[in-house]
């Protein structure tokens, strides 16, 4: 009798040959950022924030897994998409302007960050012009923004936005737009500004910017070399050794 149990078929070589070549062609040789970027300033860990931001090698031998690639590609087409909906539901949207890509730039170029888009009019009742920012998500994280809320579930995107609200002198309430990527649900909330947030994460840039041309090290996420959050970071053997 033949088993179609799935777990007992074998993946052909050839198949297999075309996984590994998928694989390995996800690690292009990327241009890092040579600045601070928005969306980094709200990380858990301000040395890895400071390790990126300084343009320090990765731990010998260590590289992204390719299934992460894949999903901020994803991100990357869903955000698209995202943009997509609102204009087709009447909303008017620009990601760029005379100058480039809409964002902004401070501290000689060292701090800087672009927005998704900006909403500049529609058919909905809000403060235009506003800054929209879109995040793919799993199941797990969309259920704990729908439950709790952006700033209480996810502090690094709340973050971003204040940042962007504050350079880009923005201060409508931003949406924020969340999809779950595992099946499509939408979640939008309206973000008012915060000052208070906005002025802390500008403080946290200034502070890793300053000690990164000191040479002093800005402190770690924990003291804990077995956290989990250390466990896959690409400075690892660099931080603790």
């Amino acid at each position: 009798m033949i088993d179609l149990n799935p777990s007992s078929f074998t993946r052909a070589a050839a198949v297999e040959a075309i996984h590994q070549a998928i694989d390995a062609s996800m690690h292009k040789d990327e241009k890092r950022r040579t600045y601070l970027g928005a969306s980094a300033i709200g990380g858990p860990c301000e040395r890895k924030i400071q390790y990126e931001f300084m343009g320090v090698d990765y731990d010998e031998g260590w590289r992204q897994d390719p299934r992460t690639l894949r999903i901020f590609q994803r991100g990357h087409l869903m955000e698209s998409m995202a943009a997509v909906w609102l204009s087709d539901a009447g909303f008017r949207l620009t990601q760029t302007g005379k100058d480039g890509p809409l964002g902004f730039k401070t501290a000689n170029g060292d701090f800087a960050g672009h927005v998704d888009r900006v909403i500049t009019a529609g058919p909905a009742d809000l403060k235009y012009p506003l800054i929209w920012e879109h995040k793919a998500v799993g199941s797990k994280s969309w259920a704990a923004i729908e439950k709790r809320g952006l700033a209480k579930s996810k502090p690094e995107y709340a973050d971003q936005i204040a940042i962007y609200q504050a350079y880009m002198d923005l201060t409508a309430p931003a949406l924020f737009q969340a999809t779950n990527a595992d099946t499509m649900e939408i979640y939008m909330e309206l973000v008012p500004f915060d000052q208070a947030r906005a002025q802390a994460a500008s403080d946290r840039a200034v502070s890793i910017i300053k000690d990164s041309r000191a040479g002093a090290m800005r402190p770690r996420c924990t003291d804990d070399e077995g956290f989990y959050l250390c466990k896959g970071c690409a400075f690892r053997e660099r931080c603790w050794r």
